[in-house]
């Protein structure tokens, strides 16, 4: 996040086993808490604004759907079914 840009202070209550997660995974990934948890919630919650770019949410969303069993059938019920008789 830029330095320029405005923020708040959010201040959250988590139990005791979610603080030592959040500590485990800040030290293993050299951040601090606070860098731990906006990416977390930047990545839940997504970015908004201009940043927003369509061909990367369709990325996004053919990886979510690529390794999915049904995915798979789908695609070789349309290559069985296609007639590609004729096409380089």
């Amino acid at each position: 996040m830029a330095r320029s840009e405005a923020s708040i202070v959010l201040t959250l209550r988590v139990p005791p086993e979610l603080e030592r997660r959040i500590d485990r995974v800040a030290r293993q990934r050299r951040r601090t808490r606070s860098a731990v948890l906006r990416e977390a919630l930047e990545s839940a919650f997504g970015a908004t604004g201009p940043a927003d770019d369509p061909a990367e949410e369709a990325r996004r969303q053919s990886l979510l759907v690529s390794n999915r069993a049904s995915e798979r059938d789908a695609l070789e019920f349309v290559e069985a079914a296609a007639d590609d008789q004729g096409w380089r």
